[in-house]
């Protein structure tokens, strides 16, 4: 008959000690004993099931404060700590150690640009963020996220204050080439990062027929048109402004983090996009919704009750209308 231990383990280290106490081998003893723990790590408090090598005889589960539980099993379902076996004559002893954990990755902020001194994003400039681990140096700061698991960063996005639609910020393009479907790494001056991406601070693209965004150069695995215009900020200067990089971090147990930092981007006064010059205040991008067979200029009040994962932006009327919207009368 197995029991369960009603007792909870406060702490991050869990050590289970079993003690057989008797006699020796050349009485007709045991030639070994054993005692393990599956699983040997959770997130406390978990269930786990010691198993001791199986005999005759009896089994003492020693608990914290003094108190025992004597069982004839050999194993034992437990919420994690010690025990002993005897049979009135032999002797036997082993250790077995379970870990669980209740803490959650660390993030720190990101290396930029591959240079852990940076803290400054500039606008339009192809930029890498890295979210890989690294320990404090002469040359700079711990960076990174820190975990003693196994861990994956899910998502970065990259807010620029002043882009907003709604007053709700329209996040920056992210793009993560080689594109891999659900992977997030970056090629960046011939070197592969994982848990890292790549962004051009300010831009912003029209969506392709994949939902990716469209790139501003060559990135592998995405669009790269350079016959239409698809940053929805083409000719939109900005002055300095406050980036805000939000990235979201999942562990071994499953458990998702996330963690975002502030950071300086530089004014966008000047740009290679055609066009005259446009103030941010003034700047008009073109929203439709999926489903609908309608398109809206931003500042039309119809675009605020469009739920923002419905939205598809568009820079250019023309585009929208190639893509088999029409115009809204009632804003445009």
């Amino acid at each position: 008959m197995r029991n369960s231990i009603a007792h909870v383990i406060q702490g991050l280290t869990l050590l289970l000690i079993l003690v057989a106490v008797g006699g020796c081998l050349r009485d007709g003893g045991p030639a070994e004993f054993h005692v393990r723990i599956e699983p040997t790590r959770g997130h406390v408090p978990y269930e786990a099931r010691i198993v001791c090598t199986p005999l005759a005889g009896t089994y003492t589960y020693q608990l914290p404060g003094g108190a025992s539980l004597t069982e004839s099993s050999a194993e034992l379902d437990v919420v994690i700590d010690s025990l002993s076996w005897t049979d009135g004559r032999h002797a036997r002893s082993g250790t077995a150690t379970a870990t669980g954990t209740n803490a959650v990755p660390r993030i720190l902020r990101p290396v930029i640009g591959g240079n852990p001194d940076t803290w400054q994003l500039e606008p339009r400039e192809r930029t890498l963020i890295d979210f890989s681990h690294r320990e404090a140096t002469m040359s700079g700061p711990e960076t990174g996220v820190d975990y003693d698991g196994e861990w994956r960063v899910v998502e970065i996005r990259l807010e620029c204050s002043l882009k907003k639609i709604c007053g709700k910020s329209l996040a920056d393009s992210v793009f993560y080439p080689p594109y891999e479907p659900g992977v997030v790494h970056a090629l960046f001056n011939g070197g592969l990062y994982d848990d890292a991406c790549i962004v051009y601070p300010t831009y912003t693209s029209e969506l392709d027929s994949a939902g990716l965004p469209y790139a501003p150069a060559a990135e592998s695995g995405y669009t790269y048109d350079s016959y239409h215009v698809r940053n929805l900020y083409h000719a939109v200067t900005f002055p300095s402004q406050t980036g805000r990089i939000r990235v979201t971090v999942e562990d071994d147990w499953g458990r998702r983090t996330t963690a975002t930092f502030s950071v300086p981007i530089g004014p966008l006064s000047s740009h290679s996009d055609f066009g005259d010059p446009i103030d941010y205040k003034d700047a008009i991008l073109y929203v439709a919704e999926i489903g609908s067979a309608l398109y809206h200029a931003s500042n039309c009040p119809s675009v605020c009750s469009i739920a923002v994962g419905n939205r598809i932006y568009f820079a250019e009327q023309r585009n929208a209308e190639a893509a088999g919207f029409q115009a809204h009368d009632g804003c445009l």
